[in-house]
């Protein structure tokens, strides 16, 4: 690899990442996690409740010595101050490191849970507390609810969001990026093959395409891969390297394909 992987500058945050990036969760191995990383990817994003804090544990050991060079994303579940707090603590000491680049309350998916989260005493006050004391530098938000989730950028309140989107789910396109660009809010996209669903099949389109499909969507910044298969994840970042847009035809193929496999039920 040539770690020559397109880059661009986070939204309002001004942090300069590959527009590729590594999704926690999948990976056990040290050494999976090495090799996604020699591909030239500096965004990495785990999560707290990743496979009991094995996955912040094994990244941790993974970016030993690369840790400079990386823009690392972690998670709280936690709806409270306390919580958050804990959780950033325990996070931080996996991770191996003094500080996060970036703190998302995960799964903002109600009203009710956005509503603690932002209210007094919940996870948000610990998290700008915790920005304050340095051990965090942006704080973001994650959530598969659309609506919802668009109702937390509308805030104000976050750098970030991570959700859904790809060539059969195109919901954020109306809901989420409209209110990330009245904001500067960065935009994270998971599911760009929807954990693999949209891959294979006789007249399937390569799996680099649907990452091309998500990047080029002006209102994308990152789009991230977990590594269920670390060959794939390689790949895709080599191609990546080579071309990282799609041609209107190739645009309205994915459109298509996507659309037939969520008619069929494909995509759950």
């Amino acid at each position: 690899m040539t770690g020559t992987l397109p880059r661009t500058v986070l939204g309002r945050t001004g942090l300069v990442v590959t527009r590729f990036g590594i999704g926690g969760a999948y990976c056990t191995s040290v050494e999976g996690y090495g090799r996604a990383l020699d591909c030239g990817v500096t965004y990495v994003d785990t999560a707290r409740a990743y496979r009991d804090g094995d996955d912040e544990k094994v990244i941790g050991q993974a970016i030993q010595g690369r840790r400079d060079d990386l823009v690392l994303a972690t998670k709280t579940t936690q709806r409270d101050a306390e919580g958050a707090r804990r959780d950033l603590e325990t996070s931080l000491r996996l991770l191996g490191t003094d500080h996060v680049d970036l703190y998302q309350l995960h799964h903002l998916n109600t009203q009710e849970e956005r509503e603690q989260a932002l209210g007094k005493g919940g996870a948000l006050e610990a998290v700008l507390r915790a920005r304050s004391e340095g051990l965090v530098r942006f704080v973001g938000v994650t959530g598969h609810d659309w609506t919802q989730v668009a109702l937390a950028v509308a805030t104000g309140l976050f750098d970030t969001v991570l959700c859904w989107y790809n060539c059969a789910m195109r919901g954020a396109e109306s809901a989420v990026f409209p209110a990330a660009r009245q904001h500067g809010v960065g935009v994270v996209i998971m599911s760009a093959g929807r954990n693999d669903k949209l891959f294979g099949g006789t007249d399937a389109p390569a799996p680099e395409q649907f990452y091309r499909y998500v990047l080029g969507h002006a209102g994308v910044h990152v789009a991230l891969l977990g590594l269920r298969d670390v060959e794939r994840f390689t790949h895709i970042a080599q191609a990546l390297e080579e071309r990282d847009a799609l041609t209107p035809e190739e645009r309205q193929s994915l459109e298509t394909y996507g659309s037939r496999m969520l008619a069929e039920g494909k995509v759950p």
